[in-house]
C-alpha cells in the first residue's frame, strides 16, 4: 500500500483542511468525531472512521470504480470489496446509508493499511487523499491558485516549503503557519486552525 500511517495521513488530512476551511470551503475536508472527510465535489469522497486506538477503517466512493460494495438482502455489506476481511471493517459500513455506494473498504490494524483481495484495483489513489507532501501540495494549490486568480493575484503559488510545515504540523498548525502558506490571500485563518484542531485524538483534548 502507498497509504501512510494513520497518524501521518491525519496530520495532512488536518493541514488541508485548515486550507480549504480558512479559503471558504469547509466541505470539502474536514473532521467530525470520529470520521474524517474529503469530498472533491465532483463525485469522489473519502472518509476515515475511527473504531479504536489500533483500528480504523478508510471507506469511500471512486466515480471511475468497478468493484462496489454489495449487500445482502438484510442490508449486511459483502461482496469483494469484504472477501476475508475482518468483521470489524463492516461496522461503519453497516451504519451508511444502503443507497450510498461505496467502491474500496481498506482496513487500518495498528501497523499497516490493507484490502482485500490485494490484488483489488485501489479507488482510494483517486480522490485526492493527500497521502504524502507532494498530493497534499496539489490539493493545497489548486485551492490557493483558484482563489488567488478570484482575489486578482493572478497567478500566485503556495511556497513548498511552508506546506510542508504545515503538514507536519498537523492539528496543531497555528495560525502564523497557515498564513505562511496562504500570503495575501484573504483567508479566515482562525477559522482554518479550528477545523485542523478538529482532527486531534480524543485523548488530546
Amino acid at each position: 500500500m502507498d497509504l501512510p500511517s494513520l497518524d501521518l495521513l491525519r496530520d495532512r488530512w488536518a493541514a488541508a483542511a485548515a486550507v480549504v476551511t480558512a479559503l471558504g470551503f469547509p466541505q470539502t475536508a474536514s473532521a467530525r468525531g470520529d470520521r474524517w472527510r474529503l469530498d472533491d465535489g465532483g463525485g469522489n469522497w473519502a472518509e476515515v472512521v475511527l473504531l479504536a486506538p489500533d483500528r480504523a477503517v478508510l471507506l469511500g466512493w471512486d466515480r471511475e470504480a468497478v468493484t462496489r460494495l454489495s449487500r445482502r438482502p438484510d442490508g449486511e455489506p459483502t461482496g469483494e470489496l469484504l472477501t476475508d476481511a475482518p468483521d470489524w471493517w463492516s461496522e461503519p459500513l453497516r451504519a451508511l446509508d444502503p443507497a450510498v455506494e461505496v467502491s474500496f473498504v481498506l482496513g487500518w490494524d495498528g501497523t499497516a493499511w490493507s484490502r482485500v483481495p490485494s490484488d483489488l484495483v485501489d479507488g482510494s489513489t483517486r480522490v485526492g487523499l493527500p497521502v504524502d507532501a507532494e498530493t497534499l501540495y496539489g490539493l493545497v494549490d489548486t485551492y490557493a491558485e483558484g482563489v488567488a486568480d478570484d482575489q486578482g493575484l493572478g497567478e500566485w503559488r503556495a511556497p513548498w516549503p511552508a506546506v510542508a510545515a504545515l503538514g507536519a504540523a498537523g492539528p496543531e498548525l497555528t495560525v502564523q503557519q497557515l498564513a505562511d502558506v496562504l500570503g495575501p490571500l484573504e483567508a479566515d485563518l482562525p477559522a482554518g486552525v479550528v477545523a485542523a484542531q478538529r482532527f486531534r485524538s480524543p485523548a488530546a483534548g
